[in-house]
């Protein structure tokens, strides 16, 4: 059963952290976080985010985010398409398509 959507209002600052599927390894070489890197500047220029940090370790990341107030899609936009990004350029660059989902 899938989690229910949860709320979230501009103006609060949020924890947002996503988990690969099966403890994969989402990045695996320094390439893949310089990649991931160029995805999320590709995101920001798309939904710009405050981002106030975030840390990437081998088969998760965690965020500190802080969306525009009245801007409450600003967050699940962001993230929607970085992640949906990231897993369609992961599975293309390791030749992985139709093994599954990446992210949880």
């Amino acid at each position: 059963m899938p989690r229910l959507a949860r709320s979230i209002e501009g103006g609060l600052v949020y924890h947002v952290l996503n988990r690969s599927n099966g403890r994969l390894a989402l990045f695996r070489k320094e390439a893949d976080y310089a990649a991931f890197e160029g995805i999320v500047e590709e995101a920001y220029a798309r939904e710009p985010l405050r981002i106030l940090a975030y840390c990437l370790m081998p088969n998760h990341w965690h965020w500190v985010v802080w969306p525009e107030l009245g801007a409450d899609r600003q967050v699940s936009e962001f993230f929607r398409w970085l992640t949906v990004t990231h897993a369609q350029r992961w599975h293309a660059h390791y030749h992985t398509s139709g093994t599954g989902h990446l992210y949880q």
